[in-house]
């Protein structure tokens, strides 16, 4: 930043966020920030609450959800807008990368149509201007030959280019927040790190603010500067990516981490770590800590009280939900510890009765 300058706004701030469908309570509290040009990973297990989270922000959950708190992006209170207000502002403020963009683009379009829409609607440009804005959208995110890709049909383009143009619509009107629902899932090996390349470049050449929806540690790792841990609709831990991979407070995010594969140091065969037991369901949370029932920590007091999420460590900005937070190296000791007996116990049992973490 410029001497003098104004600090930018951050991409997205999120304040005692709730999500309710009904009596089931999705989302819990959440307080999240997003900075200018900064990838914030959103990790947990299916039915943790990741999605209603992220959708929550983007106001694109159905009426029957009630949601509670306040939601900024770029220093604009959104919460506050109402639907036909915020549709008109919508996609200058934040794009969306869809997981399957088979499904999300229209069959029936051509995808420098679908581009173009966004120019003509939300810039107010012409037909022609529209249609040579989004040829030039589709370059931005390096798809050769643009011009004939414009005229293509979803169908007609693989994987990979679909997810580009995807990327082309999110980022057309260079929002200050993109909102990334496990976008490189779908895709190979080879195609996910050309489009984790792509938006490393995107992001520092537009300071957009990403929230990236993954099970995929390695892509945390790669990509994101920040992590939130979402567990049972609430995020039990949080810090910058290095600290969350190295000195995790969270027993949950211990586990998680242990059930990585290490090809390295990993014995050829051996039984992958698994958390124990399942996550509760949303409608049916325990009293306390709802990791209590399978936490290796856990004690009376956890199985009582529902633990604050407080500073962890010394790194500033680390928070952790836990009455019992580990640290350090003793903290990654225990997890070696508990992934080798594991493997031991369940050398005889290929996969044995434990419920599997499903991510």
């Amino acid at each position: 930043m410029t001497p003098g300058q104004p600090e930018q706004a951050p991409a997205l701030e999120i304040t005692d966020l709730n999500v309710r469908y009904g009596p089931v309570h999705a989302v819990r509290d959440a307080c999240l920030t997003v900075g200018a040009g900064q990838v914030v990973a959103l990790i947990g297990e299916t039915g943790s609450g990741k999605s209603s989270l992220a959708l929550a922000a983007a106001r694109l959950l159905p009426s029957s959800a009630a949601v509670t708190g306040q939601v900024a992006i770029a220093g604009r209170d959104v919460s506050a807008l109402g639907g036909s207000a915020f549709r008109r502002v919508r996609a200058s403020l934040l794009g969306c990368i869809a997981q399957d963009a088979m499904a999300a683009l229209n069959p029936v379009v051509p995808v420098g149509r679908q581009v173009g829409e966004l120019f003509a609607v939300h810039a107010g440009m012409s037909r022609p201007q529209a249609a040579e804005a989004a040829v030039a959208a589709l370059a931005q995110v390096e798809i050769r030959h643009p011009a004939a890709v414009a005229r293509l049909y979803p169908h007609q383009l693989s994987g990979g280019m679909r997810q580009r143009v995807m990327i082309a619509m999110a980022m057309a009107l260079a929002p200050p927040l993109i909102v990334a629902d496990e976008p490189t899932t779908a895709l190979d090996v080879s195609t996910q790190a050309e489009i984790l390349a792509l938006i490393g470049e995107l992001r520092a050449r537009m300071r957009s603010g990403f929230l990236w929806i993954t099970h995929d540690m390695g892509v945390v790792a790669e990509l994101a500067d920040w992590a939130a841990v979402m567990y049972a609709g609430r995020i039990v831990e949080q810090g910058p990516v290095d600290v969350i991979f190295d000195a995790p407070a969270h027993p949950y995010t211990e586990g998680l981490l242990a059930t990585r594969r290490d090809l390295r140091s990993g014995a050829p065969g051996a039984p992958l770590f698994q958390i124990p037991g399942s996550p509760p369901g949303p409608a049916e949370l325990p009293p306390g800590c709802p990791f209590a029932p399978r936490c290796p920590r856990a004690t009376a007091t956890c199985t009582e009280v529902d633990p604050p999420l407080e500073p962890a460590g010394s790194t500033g900005g680390h928070e952790a939900a836990c009455h019992h937070p580990g640290t350090g190296a003793d903290q990654k000791a225990g997890a070696k510890v508990a992934a080798a007996e594991a493997g031991a116990a369940e050398a005889g049992d290929h996969l044995g009765t434990a419920g599997t973490v499903t991510l």
